[in-house]
């Protein structure tokens, strides 16, 4: 997929072997505990904030309405565990200033045991 921005690529194209999607993907970073609870066979998270800043504003607005994809990663250094996953929403809480993704199906996972909720390598 073409990065057309920082952390937002571009759907129908494909680059090194990243699978094709058919919708917008907003790339995020995440915590290893908190990776693990959205992964988790009952999913104990369905839903993951972010603070309501410009930054994420900006990002949002990229990607446009919902449904969209949004693709975690949990580290820097390859191999990274990942997953894509389609958000059916997104709640602005001006209250408690935050964003909030509403989690949908998982589309793909790599490099993560869902089993053991444990990184492959």
């Amino acid at each position: 997929m073409k990065k057309l921005k920082r952390g937002i690529e571009q759907p129908g194209q494909k680059a090194n072997g990243t699978t094709i999607y058919a919708k917008p993907t907003l790339v995020m970073n995440i915590k290893r505990q908190f990776f693990a609870a959205i992964l988790s066979t009952p999913r104990r998270k369905g839903i993951e904030y972010r603070a309501m800043s410009d930054h994420w504003i900006r990002r949002l607005a990229k990607v446009g309405r919902s449904p969209f994809n949004i693709r975690l990663l949990n580290g820097m250094l390859p191999p990274v565990p990942e997953a894509t996953i389609e958000v059916t929403r997104v709640v602005k809480d001006r209250r408690n200033s935050e964003l909030q993704f509403h989690l949908g199906r998982v589309i793909e996972v790599k490099h993560w045991d869902r089993k053991r909720e444990h990184p492959e390598f």
